[in-house]
C-alpha cells in the first residue's frame, strides 16, 4: 500500500498524488514523473498540475524506463513479452524547455497544441515563471492564450514602459519603480506596490492605484499618513462612489 507523495519545497507541504504505487521514476532531463499504481501506467506531463494525470492501463509490471534518440519508452514486463510504451514527446519537450529555461521554445511547442486542460495547466505554468523571470514578452503571450486580454495588455504597457525607461537612461528598465510597482499590481500585491511607491515619495501614484482599484480605504490611508492636500477630496470622492453604488449605509457611517 504505497502512497506517492509530492513535496513542495517552496510551501513545504506534502501531497499524496497516487495510492498503491510500485514503481516511481523522472524521465531523465526533465520534469515528468512516471508512476505505476496497480494495473495503470501514470505519467504526469506537468508535476505542477499534479490534479492532471495521464493514465494508460496494462498487463504486467514496469520494469524500466528509456530515452534515446528523442524517445521515450516505458517497458512492461507482460509475462512472456516484454511491451514498450512510448511517452508523449512534445509534452516532455515542453518540461525540458522549461528546465533549460528557454520559454520562447516552451511558448512555440505550445502554440503547436489545442487548448485542453492540460495545456491550460502548461500555460499557466509558463506564466508563472516567465514573470518570476521578468521575461514579459513570454508572459503576455501567455496570458492571451489564457484569454486573459486586460492582463496581457497590462503587461506589455509594462514592458514598453521598461524598454523606454533602458533606452532613455542606459539603465535596466526593470528596476524603476514603475515597472516594479506595476508587476506587484498584476500578482494583487498592492501592499507592496504601495510600498515601491512611498519608498520613491511617489505619493499621488499609490493614492491613486488604490482609487483605480476602488480601494478607497487605502487611498485615504495612504493620504492621512502623509498629511495629503487632497485628503478631503479623496473623502468626498469615496463619499460619493458608495453612493453611486448603493453603499448608502456605508457612506452614513462615514458621515458620523
Amino acid at each position: 500500500k504505497l502512497k506517492l507523495h509530492l513535496y513542495d519545497i517552496d510551501t513545504q507541504q506534502k501531497s499524496s498524488i497516487l495510492n498503491y504505487c510500485s514503481y516511481v521514476q523522472w524521465v531523465p532531463g526533465s520534469d515528468v514523473v512516471v508512476a505505476q499504481n496497480r494495473s495503470n501506467l501514470c505519467v504526469w506531463y506537468n508535476i505542477e498540475a499534479p490534479e492532471r494525470v495521464t493514465m494508460v492501463p496494462i498487463k504486467g509490471d514496469i520494469v524500466d524506463l528509456e530515452r534515446n534518440g528523442g524517445k521515450t519508452e516505458v517497458l512492461v514486463n507482460e509475462g512472456v513479452n516484454s511491451v514498450a510504451y512510448t511517452l508523449d514527446e512534445g509534452l516532455i519537450e515542453f518540461g525540458t524547455a522549461i528546465d533549460d529555461g528557454d520559454y520562447a521554445r516552451a511558448v512555440a511547442f505550445l502554440e503547436t497544441l489545442e487548448m485542453t486542460a492540460e495545456t491550460e495547466a502548461m500555460w499557466k505554468t509558463l506564466s508563472k515563471m516567465a514573470l518570476e523571470e521578468k521575461q514579459l514578452h513570454i508572459a503576455e503571450r501567455c496570458f492571451s492564450a489564457l484569454g486573459n486580454v486586460a492582463k496581457a495588455r497590462y503587461l506589455k504597457e509594462t514592458l514598453r514602459i521598461a524598454e523606454d525607461v533602458s533606452k532613455q537612461t542606459g539603465t535596466d528598465g526593470y528596476q524603476n519603480y514603475k515597472v516594479k510597482a506595476r508587476l506587484a499590481i498584476s500578482e494583487k500585491k498592492f501592499k507592496v506596490a504601495e510600498y515601491i511607491y512611498l519608498e520613491g515619495n511617489h505619493v499621488n501614484e499609490a493614492i491613486e492605484m488604490y482609487q483605480e482599484m476602488h480601494m478607497w480605504d487605502e487611498a485615504i490611508q495612504v493620504a492621512q499618513a502623509k498629511s495629503h492636500p487632497e485628503l478631503e477630496n479623496l473623502k468626498k470622492n469615496f463619499n460619493q462612489w458608495l453612493m453611486e453604488t448603493g453603499q448608502e449605509e456605508t457612506a452614513a457611517e462615514l458621515k458620523e
